[in-house]
């Protein structure tokens, strides 16, 4: 059959990995499209913080922040828990910089180091780093990418996620100004940030150079002939059409939020709620299937950024229920299980994200699950309950409120003799602001991210304000999956017999996370939606850009 379009690389979804594709095809002289799934152009990665994490890199150069590969290796070699190789380790590192000094210096991204953010385990983990290996966009005026401002995502989870940056945070937690009013600063230059920033920095670069994007356009199906892929059918209100692929096809679907099957699979999560969009449904695994590549999971369940969280009746998002991410350790707020106990450092979302999940069937099951957020009026009035800004009464149907501990315990069904056993023991805690159980407000990353800075600790205040709240805590994924498309090292997807499928690339988290593995630091999934992007194009056309001590 003839085909109604030709293209050398036709990249599906709009995140940070097929935008990375695109833009690294058209700056090598090669033509390229990106199909979108969902109405608006920027994927998941749009919706995200926005940091990359990695190694060091020539933005620390300019603060004159120290680092070394071995430093990042032996920290990723701690995260990957032995479900990394060397050589993915490497790749990350090495081709990672080279990834982002392509970014900057080429194509034109304006990016900047995260000051005065450390790696999630600092000091704790050997390798770990104070600074330096988050970075972030610039603020990004809207302005510039004229009718196309509308067609870029931006959060619809308030103007938080998408006008304000982690420097911004971070300065905030030194004496600087106060996020609030850099957002308010933010929105009146017409400003994007964070996520919201980068995709709109990368569609405009992509707009220069010709790329064709097409939002509401959804992939249907790989064309194969004589084993090779060589284009896709793609399907929007205009009808189907064929498109070649010249040189490949990269899948950067993201994960697989909204496929219960597969979050029940391969999350070991029988239900979950998401932040990503609708759109967000493992169709690179169904795509890929064709052409024989099958999922693998890169790690155990426990060990992926499945987060948590809480559900928001009154709140409707892309037409579903809200669910809403939680980072604990706002001061006046705890996390318990059913007997009214605190298991976790709850000033520190991974230990909690990985303690409810705790399996031990001599304490039935999950001793840590059902699980609650618990807290006061103080935590109300001066932090709020998103979407509920301070001083706002929590959304309706988000919690259950009583005038006193015990009332709320035998409301939500915790037992009340633990709960307030519990609370009486944290307050202590407060006084002193020592965590004797759990050692919250110890954690670097955590007092600055979740913290209230004007605290001696900043995770630390006691729950002693009536009315007093709880939270069923759910678990929500952020389109950061288990299991993923296999792939090399130059981003080629590989079949059943780890061969590699000719002109077949995946990036970000379609494909599976064997290059790192294991656990998870904010910055990496965006990093790699970047850097197999850059690789799988260079991969394909053939013009590769040799890293330091390897022949390509």
């Amino acid at each position: 059959m003839p085909w109604d379009e030709d293209f050398d690389v036709v990249c599906v979804g709009s995140g940070l990995g097929g935008m990375s594709a695109a833009l690294t095809a058209a700056e090598r002289g090669a033509s390229a499209i990106v199909l979108e799934k969902f109405d608006l152009l920027g994927g998941v990665s749009a919706l995200s913080s926005g940091q990359l994490w990695l190694g060091p890199n020539h933005l620390q150069e300019v603060d004159d922040i120290q680092d070394n590969d071995a430093d990042a290796d032996a920290y990723l070699t701690h995260l990957s828990q032995g479900f990394a190789t060397a050589e993915g380790r490497k790749t990350f590192i090495e081709r990672g910089r080279e990834a982002l000094r392509y970014f900057t210096d080429v194509i034109g991204i304006e990016m900047t180091v995260v000051k005065g953010l450390p790696d999630y385990y600092y000091p704790a983990v050997k390798g770990s780093a104070a600074e330096g290996r988050y970075v972030e966009v610039k603020p990004f005026k809207a302005d510039r990418l004229g009718p196309l401002a509308d067609q870029v995502l931006t959060s619809p989870y308030g103007d938080g996620y998408s006008f304000t940056t982690s420097n911004e945070l971070v300065r905030m937690h030194h004496g600087g100004e106060h996020v609030g009013a850099c957002l308010e600063r933010h929105l009146k230059a017409g400003e994007r940030c964070a996520g919201a920033g980068l995709a709109a920095a990368q569609i405009l670069a992509a707009k220069e150079r010709g790329v064709e994007m097409r939002a509401s356009t959804e992939v249907i199906e790989l064309i194969i002939e004589d084993g090779a892929v060589v284009g896709v059918i793609a399907r929007n209100s205009s009808g189907t059409r064929r498109i070649r692929a010249r040189l490949g096809v990269v899948l950067a679907t993201g994960g697989y939020d909204w496929k219960a099957d597969y979050v029940r699979s391969f999350d070991a999560l029988p239900e979950a709620g998401s932040m990503a969009p609708p759109t967000v449904s493992g169709d690179h695994i169904v795509m890929a299937a064709k052409a024989g590549a099958i999922p693998i999971p890169a790690r155990a369940p426990s060990q992926s950024p499945i987060f948590i969280g809480y559900k928001v009746p009154a709140e409707k998002i892309y037409g579903q229920t809200s669910h809403r991410m939680w980072l604990p350790g706002t001061p006046h707020c705890i996390a318990v299980n059913q007997m009214g106990n605190r298991f976790a450092n709850d000033g520190f979302y991974p230990d909690v994200a990985t303690k409810v999940a705790r399996f031990d069937g001599q304490e039935g099951g999950q001793p840590n699950w059902p699980a609650w957020i618990i807290f006061d009026q103080n935590m109300l009035d001066k932090y709020g309950f998103l979407p509920s800004w301070p001083g706002q009464p929590l959304s309706e149907g988000t919690g259950i409120a009583a005038d006193s501990i015990a009332e709320l315990a035998v409301a939500v069904g915790i037992d009340a003799d633990g709960l307030e056993s519990t609370i009486a023991r944290f307050n202590g805690f407060c006084e002193t602001g020592v965590d004797e159980d759990f050692a919250r407000g110890t954690v670097p990353w955590g007092r600055i991210m979740t913290g209230d800075p004007q605290l001696p600790n900043p995770n630390m205040g006691p729950i002693a304000k009536a009315p007093f709240y709880a939270v069923k805590i759910e678990r929500v994924t952020m389109g950061v999956p288990t299991a993923g498309l296999p792939i090399d090292i130059e981003g080629r997807v590989l079949d059943a017999a780890q061969k590699p499928v000719t002109g077949l690339y995946a990036a970000g988290n379609s494909a599976a996370w064997l290059d790192i593995g294991g656990g998870y630091n904010s910055g990496i999934s965006n990093t790699r939606g970047m850097l197999y992007g850059y690789l799988s194009v260079l991969h394909m056309t053939g013009q590769h850009a040799p890293a330091a001590g390897r022949t390509v």
